[in-house]
């Protein structure tokens, strides 16, 4: 019981940092471009990661791999932070953060699809029930409260459905690697900063004024989107009695999301976000609660 409970704190303290994410995109945005809040970010995420490794006493097994363990690094470093980072933090540019948040949260439903051509899984009808809500979400949320989405960037919204997209491929291809998943994910933000410079030396990007804001705003992101909270979510689920006790909590952090992103960035949250916010999750959770039964 005291194991569970202990579980369950880490479990709500990721919660809540992942809640506050979304408020901190928008504040660290107002200050850099989604490149270079990338490229800060992921260097606050590789420093914090080595000084838990550091501190952990594994430094002597960060060389501790095989040749072909570098190579699935460094390619899923461009998927992800590269690739889904990028995309993510261009829909936060183009859209309000309350739209481009829960678009991002329909990535379990993507999971499933790819499951299809990817691990040769069938379709369920519980299955199109849940793409059916997730997709009725994706609209409601698409209108802003506006009857229309003309009054948002539809490429935004792309981008956001994109991103999800691409964390669930991540998710699939990262779900079969062994070892150290701090480690790996050490290396594979650490991988993503040489691809970084070269696409900014290529594109030939200036780099934004150094502000104090800038430094703490992505110093938040590295550490609380990036890197730690997923630490700490590894530890609530390895010390979980079961996985299934904890998993579903991980979907109050958009709801509570919200507050954040009306008090501190004074958007007004439209009925329609928190509809098709409810619409989705639900869809989601209508296919976790079918595929967990005998």
């Amino acid at each position: 019981m005291k194991q569970n409970n202990k579980a369950l704190t880490y479990a709500l303290t990721a919660v809540f940092l992942w809640s506050t994410v979304a408020t901190a995109f928008k504040v660290a945005l107002q200050e850099m471009d989604s490149f270079h809040l990338l490229l800060r970010a992921v260097i606050w995420s590789a420093v914090a990661l080595f000084i838990l490794i550091a501190v952990q006493g594994k430094t002597a097994s960060l060389l501790k791999m095989k040749n072909r363990d570098w190579i699935r690094i460094a390619l899923l470093a461009l998927v992800n932070p590269v690739g889904y980072y990028l995309i993510l933090f261009r829909s936060y540019e183009l859209l309000p953060a309350q739209i481009a948040q829960p678009l991002n949260y329909t990535w379990p439903v993507m999971l499933v699809l790819l499951s299809v051509p990817i691990l040769r899984q069938a379709l369920r009808r519980i299955d199109i029930l849940s793409l059916g809500l997730c997709l009725t979400g994706v609209i409601l949320i698409s209108q802003g409260g506006s009857g229309s989405t003309k009054e948002f960037s539809r490429s935004g919204i792309i981008l956001a459905l994109s991103s999800s997209v691409l964390w669930a491929l991540y998710w699939l291809l990262n779900s079969a690697q062994k070892g150290n998943e701090i480690i790996r994910m050490f290396w594979s933000f650490t991988a993503a900063i040489p691809v970084l410079l070269i696409i900014k030396g290529f594109l030939g990007l200036e780099t934004p004024a150094w502000t104090l804001k800038g430094i703490l705003s992505s110093a938040y992101v590295g550490l609380f989107e990036m890197g730690i909270t997923f630490v700490f979510w590894a530890m609530a689920m390895k010390l979980a009695r079961r996985s299934a006790d904890i998993s579903n909590i991980v979907y109050l952090a958009p709801f509570l999301s919200l507050v954040w992103i009306s008090i501190i960035l004074g958007e007004t949250i439209y009925w329609t976000t928190v509809a098709g916010l409810i619409t989705i999750v639900t869809g989601i959770l209508a296919g976790k609660l079918f595929t967990s039964r005998p």
